[in-house]
């Protein structure tokens, strides 16, 4: 008998890279077992898509908020749940190709009680075209690369409760890695990406509980976002999945992790690599 696997995430908007993500997840896991966080007002844009759970929040969106809450909603779902995924909306795990296995394969198979994966950012070259604000087929048949980037490197998938910090980024457990990946969306198109800005910072704007750093972080100049994805494509080019572990990315990042006894949570520092790495053709034809 299969395992029971639930996936949850949160989200402000049902636009761009929501829909994909519901039939992503659903299709390997059934719909049933997709639950969503929301927050104030924002209910009703979700109740069109089958869902396990959606969950209105009473408060307008915050990091500290959402972390806190889903953190102790995995604690319940474990409850009658196998497994539990936690991951956003614009992230999407893939199972290394050589394995020949789907994500929802492997996952069966895993004995483990939590795994992080390795996180990457896929970035929208400048020669590369824009993508339809409501896209019809695979997001990914247009993009050809990604960078590492080790702030994505998560754990999220777990068998046993969790919590962390706010963006998810650290955790109550130490990392523990296999062939699994991240493939973060964020960068997927320079259009989504400064609409996905504004639409974060307007809000967060009242917000008290926002920091003003992170309402700056929102807040971009256009040109600064396509100098950005300018100066990425110049970065040396690799191929072949073996491109993809980093291993001494991976040594720098492990040599920071520690636990921290004022959170009660194993963190480090993060970093990127200067370069870009192919995607395979496994995951194009998957997203």
């Amino acid at each position: 008998m299969s395992r029971r696997i639930a996936v949850i995430s949160d989200a402000l908007s049902k636009e761009f890279i929501f829909k994909t993500w519901h039939e992503y997840y659903g299709g390997l896991f059934g719909f049933s077992n997709l639950f969503l966080v929301t927050y104030t007002g924002l209910r009703q844009q979700f109740e069109e898509f089958k869902l396990g759970g959606l969950i209105e929040l009473p408060v307008a969106y915050d990091d500290d908020t959402r972390q806190t809450f889903i953190s102790r909603m995995i604690n319940t779902l474990l409850t009658s749940y196998d497994m539990i995924i936690r991951v956003d909306v614009d992230e999407f795990l893939v199972v290394d190709p050589q394995l020949e296995l789907s994500l929802d394969s492997y996952l069966y198979d895993f004995s483990g009680p939590y795994l992080a994966a390795r996180g990457f950012d896929v970035v929208q070259l400048p020669e590369e075209p824009y993508l339809p604000a409501l896209p019809d087929g695979r997001i990914l048949a247009n993009r050809s690369v990604a960078y590492p980037n080790t702030a994505l490197n998560k754990v999220c998938v777990m068998q046993v409760p969790v919590h962390w910090s706010g963006g998810f980024h650290f955790a109550s457990v130490y990392p523990k890695f296999g062939p699994l990946f991240m493939l973060h969306m964020k960068r997927l198109d320079i259009g989504w990406q400064l609409h996905w800005y504004r639409q974060m910072f307007k809000n967060i704007e009242h917000n008290p509980n926002a920091p003003q750093s992170l309402k700056d972080y929102y807040s971009p100049a256009e040109q600064a976002v396509l100098t950005y994805h300018a100066d990425i494509s110049r970065r040396p080019r690799l191929t072949g999945i073996e491109s993809w572990y980093r291993d001494e990315l991976m040594k720098a990042y492990f040599d920071t992790i520690s636990f921290q006894k004022w959170s009660n949570l194993y963190g480090g520092n993060f970093g990127h690599e200067n370069v870009i790495v192919e995607i395979p053709k496994e995951w194009r034809e998957l997203l």
